[in-house]
């Protein structure tokens, strides 16, 4: 028969005791010895540019999981679990330029990931360049979003000349356009659009006979539309989103216009545009960048994309995700997170990503694919396509 011991059992339960507490202080030690690095984006998830906003946020998303879920991001000798810190912009810019503020004091953010809309990108770069935080765009198109004095500010996607300048001459050299009707948004990039389309139709021998801005969200065209009537134009111009983009098109055709009609907007190629937009977008021609392309990368990511969320991936998704990664790169080969260290590394890099390689060859604005199509039984067929800055 066993007979109690007291001091057995009290050195019993100090090493069961320490034990225990060395187990629970092991994760607990390695949670508070983490590091995160949290990634910052103006995404608008509602007002009239939340339907890129909106796709945007979930390619980021998607390219922070799978960073996450490969053991996270390797700079240096540290690595970082990543988080996306998105701020809803309600596409206004006071409200655009309050959440840079608390990205850059609050949150602080090593990049933050831009708004759709140039007008309001352009009004929270100030405050990101003075606090000497990475800007990337992949939306905004106005060419002043990478303005020389604007140093951390760069974009991986076209600029509106970019994808101007090959649907112009697409129209001219290919269709044999004489005149053009341009009808586009009153903001940053609608008047840096139109101001491109004058100059290239100019060059070509083209004229431009009509150019109309209207206002972010319009859906009454009438007025504009009887100015295309009466001017009769070989092909029309529309640079507007989803929201004024359905309205316009599906009065364009209401009006039994019958000009070629070219889209310099890339949302106009993309299933929720379509869908939206119904027969109306039969046979309309638009420009955008390489979300159109067929590579083998672009093919493997949509599988894999699918294959985790049950649907196919929408294009500004593949463009966060590219964007969201060519950052990530940037900072494995600067083995650092100082933004003037990414900075600079960005200048020279050369990554291959899934839609196509980004180089910016020390500018602040990467090589884009730029490619026309057409939309046919609602699929976009791509009829053209080139290398440009």
């Amino acid at each position: 028969m066993r007979t109690f011991n007291p001091v057995k059992v009290s050195r019993r339960l100090a090493v069961a005791g320490a034990a225990l507490a060395l187990c629970l202080s092991a994760p607990m030690a390695q949670a508070q010895g983490a590091k995160v690095l949290k990634v910052g984006s103006i995404l608008s998830l509602t007002g009239p540019n939340a339907s890129i906003g909106k796709e945007g946020v979930v390619g980021l998303e998607y390219a922070v999981k799978q960073v996450n879920a490969a053991g996270g991001l390797k700079v240096g000798s540290d690595t970082y679990t990543l988080q996306l810190v998105n701020i809803d912009d309600e596409s206004k810019v006071e409200r655009a330029v309050a959440a840079a503020e608390r990205l850059v004091t609050a949150e602080k953010v090593s990049v933050v990931f831009t708004t759709p809309a140039s007008t309001t990108t352009l009004a929270v770069l100030p405050t990101l360049e003075k606090n000497k935080t990475l800007a990337m765009s992949f939306v905004a198109s106005a060419p002043a979003v990478i303005s020389p004095e604007l140093s951390y500010s760069f974009r991986t996607t076209l600029t509106s000349i970019n994808n101007v300048n090959p649907s112009v001459d697409f129209l001219v050299k290919e269709k044999g356009v004489k005149t053009i009707a341009y009808l586009g948004r009153n903001d940053d990039w609608g008047r840096a659009s139109g101001k491109a389309i004058v100059a290239r139709a100019t060059s070509l021998g083209a004229k431009v006979v009509v150019e109309e801005y209207f206002d972010t969200g319009s859906t009454d065209f009438s007025s504009l539309l009887t100015k295309v009537r009466a001017a009769n134009p070989d092909a029309v111009m529309g640079a507007a989103f989803i929201e004024d983009g359905v309205s316009m098109i599906k009065q364009y055709r209401e009006n039994r216009l019958r000009s070629i009609f070219l889209s310099p907007s890339t949302i106009w190629s993309s299933p929720t545009f379509i869908k939206s937009a119904g027969r109306n977008v039969e046979g309309v021609f638009v420009a955008t960048g390489s979300t159109t392309s067929d590579t083998p990368e672009l093919r493997a990511f949509s599988a894999q994309f699918e294959q985790a969320n049950k649907r196919k991936p929408l294009p500004f998704e593949t463009t966060g995700y590219d964007s969201a990664m060519v950052v990530f790169e940037a900072m494995k080969k600067a083995g650092s997170i100082d933004s003037t260290k990414v900075r600079d590394t960005l200048h020279n890099l050369e990554y291959k990503g899934v839609l196509q390689t980004y180089k910016f060859s020390g500018t602040n604005q990467s090589e884009v694919v730029i490619n026309i199509n057409e939309i046919k039984d609602a699929q976009v067929l791509m009829r053209s396509s080139i290398i440009t800055r």
